[in-house]
């Protein structure tokens, strides 16, 4: 069909509004990602065909398959056993409380690949537990939301962005995680030593009403059987992620097979865990990679490639810390998914399919910038509406003065590791 303006500068034109929609709150991700893709094709600018081309249906499979495990071991009772058995083994100690739930859920996020489900259900569990002990909540669950954010970094699977840079490059969980690790390893560090100084004198000074949880653990296990199960199967998925590659299966496949025979053998007894994954989220990521596709298609990811490689590529350092700093600021107050898809198709421009300190910056950045605002990352806005409504009310403000220091202070950090590890590994 003929066009009355360039193709490029359409697809550029809606790719902006698109953003803008969301950026500015006037629309929800989803809506505007949808209308956009709707708009394309009504203009030609992209066939039908062309719109499934764009799509990474392992990116889809995987979202989906650790949504439905997450929720499968939420209904089971996991993250709540898990809880008590936390607060029991330090004694309800604060400080202690505190420094075993980030790494606990350090490790979840690391291997759920489900950043939200973890967040939001280890702070239930939080709110429940420190109710139980008469104290304040909201420090234990913004550090729980902060380790979410960070260490969202680590693995191919950890967070939306990691996903989606680990399948442009087609890397293994192993060869993610061993560039990965040290970044993320100082940035829990330093969060550590951050809520220390934030929360010395409120929370990590309180005294707990009880020494142990009232509340035996296998309470909260509704079928025992199949919790062993389940949390058998959710191990079974890890190693999947890490070998499956050796024998041709790639991680969306595995989420899928593990959530299939979860939901195969528990049935009812586990609810309606497809209604409950978070179909939104997958659809908003399914139209915004059609959306960069579109300028993928009329040359735009070229022309902005072209302007910046220079200044990436000069210098590997150089152009590593400019990737993490930018990326880490964008992200503290947009969600960081856009970001992510349209670095994505310009780092290829830019360096090609090798993985390489670019990727690794970018990787790094937009999970660390989720730490600025409450609006940053869908996980902040889940939470802080949960805890609100138990009655723990989060403010943005008071989100944004703990968030926006921590950001600084991780990025510096994880910028001399990933300096570090382009030292060591070139």
């Amino acid at each position: 069909m003929p066009f009355i303006m360039d193709p490029k500068w359409i697809a550029v034109a809606v790719f902006v509004g698109v953003y803008l929609l969301i950026v500015l709150g006037l629309r929800e991700l989803t809506v505007a990602s949808l209308a956009g893709v709707t708009l394309l094709l009504l203009l030609g600018v992209l066939s039908w065909e062309e719109t499934w081309h764009y799509v990474d249906f392992d990116i889809m499979a995987l979202l989906i398959g650790v949504m439905m495990v997450a929720r499968m071991l939420s209904h089971v009772g996991f993250f709540r056993w898990l809880g008590i058995h936390m607060a029991n083994l330090v004694r309800c100690d604060p400080t202690k409380m505190m420094v075993f739930s980030v790494i606990v859920s350090a490790l979840l996020t690391s291997f759920a690949g489900a950043t939200v489900v973890v967040a939001l259900m280890m702070s239930m569990v939080a709110i429940e537990i420190m109710d139980v002990l008469e104290l304040d909540p909201r420090p234990l669950v913004l550090s729980l939301i902060f380790t979410v954010n960070i260490a969202g970094m680590s693995t191919s699977v950890s967070s939306l962005p990691t996903i989606l840079i680990a399948s442009a490059l087609r890397i293994s969980f192993w060869d993610f995680l061993s560039h990965m690790w040290l970044p993320t390893i100082v940035s829990i560090g330093a969060l550590l030593g951050s809520l220390f100084l934030f929360f010395r004198h409120s929370f990590l000074s309180a005294r707990p009403k009880f020494r142990r949880i009232p509340i035996d653990p296998s309470e909260v296990i509704a079928d025992k059987k199949l919790f062993v199960l389940y949390a058998s199967l959710f191990v079974a998925m890890i190693i999947g992620f890490i070998i499956g590659p050796y024998f041709g299966l790639m991680p969306g496949a595995v989420a899928l097979i593990v959530a299939s025979i979860m939901l195969i053998v528990g049935g009812k007894r586990v609810g309606p865990v497809v209604r409950e994954v978070d179909w939104e989220t997958v659809l908003s990521i399914t139209c915004l990679l059609i959306l960069v596709g579109a300028l993928d298609k009329w040359g735009v990811i070229t022309d902005l490639a072209a302007i910046m490689a220079p200044a990436l590529m000069g210098n590997k350092l150089v152009g590593a810390t400019a990737v993490l700093w930018s990326s880490a600021i964008i992200s503290a107050f947009i969600d960081n998914v856009p970001y992510t898809i349209t670095m994505r198709s310009t780092l290829i421009e830019v360096c090609g399919l090798r993985p390489g300190p670019l990727w690794w910056a970018l990787a790094a950045g937009t999970c660390l910038g989720g730490n600025g605002t409450v609006i940053a990352s869908y996980a902040n806005l889940v939470v802080a509406s949960a805890a609100s409504e138990k009655g723990y009310k989060i403010s943005p403000k008071a989100f944004a003065k703990l968030g926006l220091p921590l950001v600084l202070i991780t990025t510096a950090i994880s910028n001399l590791a990933i300096l570090a590890s382009v030292l060591l590994w070139s």
